[in-house]
């Protein structure tokens, strides 16, 4: 495996789907298994906005190998990072604050003003999230929702 010099960000094309479906899945099956059969049940709703987020979709990649991906979604003036994952042999790497990061400036640039996403409860992602800057502003079922104001990247791209 390269170091984080290797790792490459990448527009998200349909080629990158099955990776999506699988690191999706296997999130799922590790954080939210009582949810394994709903999100099965969902997987057309999915589909659907997995290629619709295409043209919000980053991939990550190291030398040659697809290890991570983030997509969102703009409404008016928030962005909602919908997803991020990285691969479990490449965590710890720097790649997810990649990915986030992008998330961040993509949506600044498009006009975004807040930044929004969830985490499901328990998740050790939140820690990551609050690190980069995100506040607690609540819950939405089982699920904590955090928010961040994007004013200062906006004037600093």
């Amino acid at each position: 495996m390269g170091d984080w010099h290797d790792i490459h960000l990448l527009p998200g094309e349909p080629a990158d789907l099955p990776l999506i479906f699988q690191l999706e899945r296997a999130y799922i099956a590790d954080y939210e298994p009582q949810n394994v059969q709903a999100w099965q049940s969902a997987m057309h709703r999915h589909l659907e906005q997995w290629v619709r987020c295409l043209p919000h979709t980053v991939v990550a990649a190291v030398d040659d190998e697809k290890v991570g991906y983030m997509f969102w979604e703009k409404t008016s003036q928030t962005a909602t990072l919908a997803s991020i994952h990285v691969k479990p042999d490449y965590r710890r790497r720097a790649i997810g604050h990649l990915l986030l990061a992008r998330f961040e400036e993509n949506a600044a640039r498009l006009g975004c003003k807040t930044a929004d996403l969830h985490v499901f409860e328990g998740n050790p992602a939140i820690h990551f999230y609050e690190a980069a800057g995100y506040a607690v502003i609540g819950n939405a079922g089982s699920y904590v929702a955090l928010s961040k104001n994007l004013d200062a990247r906006r004037h600093f791209s």
